[in-house]
C-alpha cells in the first residue's frame, strides 16, 4: 500500500535521495528546499507503510496562472503501479483549488516512457528546447489544461 501525501520538512532529506537515485541528474538539497518554500502546497511525497519513500513530484507556480512540474520521479520498485498518476492527481486537486489553469514541464526528447506517461495524461508538446539541459540534451516543453490533467486519454489507433 502506498500513501501519499503533502510533504513535510522531514521528506526533504528523503526526497532528495529517492530524486538523485531515480532521475538522470544530481540535485543539491538545496534545490528539493527551494520548491518546498516556494510553494509548500505543491509538493507530495510517496511512501509505502514503512516509511520508505515510493515517489515524489516537486512543483513551483510560474507566472500567468501556471504551475511547472520541477521534479518527478517513482522508485523504481513502484514504477508501473499508479504512482505517478496519483502524484499528478495530488497537483491537479491543488491547482484546482488554488485557482491555477495551466500545469507544464520538460522532458528529455529521448525520455519515450516519460512522454508516452504525460501525453495519457492529457499533456502536448508545445516547444522544442534544444540544449535544454546541462549536458546538451534536448527538451520537450509539455503543457496540460488543469481540467483535462490526470485524465488517461485513450489513444485512438
Amino acid at each position: 500500500m502506498i500513501i501519499i501525501r503533502r510533504t513535510e520538512q522531514r521528506d526533504l532529506g528523503k526526497i532528495h535521495m529517492l530524486m538523485n537515485g531515480n532521475l538522470d541528474k544530481y540535485f543539491e538539497p538545496s534545490v528539493i528546499n527551494f520548491f518546498f518554500m516556494q510553494w509548500p502546497a505543491g509538493q507530495f511525497f510517496a511512501e509505502d507503510v514503512f516509511g520508505r519513500p515510493a515517489g515524489a513530484v516537486c512543483c513551483s507556480v510560474l507566472t500567468g496562472g501556471r504551475v511547472s512540474i520541477s521534479l518527478l520521479a517513482v522508485d523504481a520498485n513502484h514504477r508501473r503501479q499508479g504512482v505517478g498518476g496519483r502524484l499528478l492527481d495530488n497537483v491537479r486537486n491543488t491547482c484546482l483549488i488554488q485557482g491555477y489553469t495551466t500545469v507544464q514541464l520538460e522532458v528529455r526528447t529521448t525520455n519515450f516512457n516519460a512522454i508516452s506517461f504525460y501525453t495519457k495524461r492529457g499533456f502536448v508538446k508545445s516547444e522544442y528546447l534544444p540544449r535544454y539541459y546541462d549536458d546538451g540534451g534536448d527538451a520537450f516543453r509539455m503543457v496540460c489544461d488543469v481540467r483535462s490533467m490526470g485524465r488517461i486519454v485513450e489513444q485512438r489507433t
